[in-house]
C-alpha cells in the first residue's frame, strides 16, 4: 500500500518529440482521471507509461526512439531517432526524340523509347500520359507528341514529373557536305605502292573512316556511305589514281626482278 501511494506521486516530465515527428503513448488506465467536476482529462506520465516516435506521411524514422517512464520519475530508453523526409523519386526523362519515316513508310513509323531512369518500380509507380506510350513500341504519324512521365514513391507518396517531345519527321538521307575530288599519285623509286591521304568526306551525320592506306599502281574507287537510324543513306565516291614513274617502266636487269602490281577497280566501303 505504501509502495502504491509512493508511485502515485511519481511522474515523468513532459516528453517532446523531435522535429517533424509526433509521439504515440500508452499509459496505465487507472492514472487517467476526470478533471474537476467531470471536466477535461488530465494525463500524467506515471511509471509504466511508454512513448514511441511516429513520423507523418512523407517522412520515415531513422534510428530508434522508444521511452518508458521508470519508477524514479525518469524516462528510460532510446531517443536518437529522428524523422527524415523521404527523397523525391528519381526520374530522368530523355531529351526530345526525333525520328524519321523509313524509306518504305509514308504515313506512320514505329517508335521505340528507352525507359527513363528511376528508382521506383516502372510497372507499379510510374504513370505515362498518353498511357500507351508505356508500351515497348508504338506507331506515330508525322508531327509532334508531348509525353509526360510521373513517378510516385510507394510510401511517402511524393512524386516527380518530367516531359519531352517525340517529333516524327519526313524521311531524308544524310547530306553530303564535302566529298574529295579524284586523287592522283605517282610511285617513285623502287617502291611497289604509295601512301594516299585525303581529307575525309563530311556528312550531316559524320562517320569515322581511315585514310592513310598504301595503294599499288592503278585506279582505286573509294566509297563512303552514311546512314541514319531510319535507314536513309548517302554516298560519297571518289578515285585514287596511282601512276608509275615512266623511268620505272624499263625492263628489269638480271640483278633486279622487280615487278609492279597493277590493281584496278578496288573498292573500299
Amino acid at each position: 500500500m505504501n509502495d502504491s501511494l509512493r508511485l502515485a506521486d511519481i511522474a515523468c516530465p513532459p516528453l517532446f518529440p523531435p522535429r517533424h515527428g509526433y509521439l504515440e503513448c500508452s499509459r496505465p488506465i487507472d492514472e487517467i482521471a476526470d478533471g474537476p467536476n467531470g471536466g477535461s482529462l488530465k494525463i500524467t506520465n506515471r511509471p509504466g507509461s511508454q512513448c514511441i516516435l511516429k513520423c507523418p506521411t512523407g517522412y520515415r524514422l531513422e534510428g530508434k526512439f522508444s521511452k518508458i517512464c521508470g519508477t524514479t520519475g525518469e524516462w528510460i530508453g532510446d531517443e536518437n531517432g529522428t524523422c527524415i523526409r523521404y527523397p523525391q523519386p528519381k526520374l530522368q526523362c530523355p531529351t526530345s526524340v526525333n525520328v524519321e519515316l523509313h524509306p518504305n513508310e509514308t504515313e506512320t513509323t514505329t517508335v521505340r523509347l528507352r525507359r527513363p531512369e528511376t528508382d521506383v518500380s516502372w510497372e507499379r509507380d510510374v504513370q505515362v500520359e498518353p498511357y500507351w506510350v508505356k508500351k515497348d513500341s508504338f506507331a506515330l504519324p508525322l508531327g509532334s507528341l508531348n509525353v509526360s512521365y510521373s513517378a510516385k514513391h510507394p510510401v511517402s507518396k511524393l512524386h516527380t514529373e518530367c516531359n519531352f517531345l517525340i517529333n516524327v519527321l519526313p524521311g531524308s538521307p544524310p547530306r553530303v557536305d564535302f566529298c574529295p575530288d579524284t586523287q592522283v599519285y605517282t610511285i617513285e623509286g623502287r617502291h611497289q605502292s604509295v601512301k594516299a591521304t585525303w581529307e575525309e568526306p563530311v556528312f550531316s551525320d559524320n562517320v569515322g573512316v581511315s585514310p592513310g592506306t598504301d595503294f599499288g599502281a592503278g585506279s582505286h574507287l573509294i566509297t563512303y556511305e552514311a546512314h541514319d537510324d531510319a535507314e536513309w543513306k548517302s554516298k560519297c565516291v571518289f578515285k585514287i589514281v596511282v601512276n608509275v614513274n615512266p623511268e620505272q617502266q624499263q625492263q628489269p636487269t638480271a640483278q633486279s626482278h622487280f615487278q609492279l602490281p597493277i590493281l584496278y577497280n578496288r573498292f573500299y566501303f
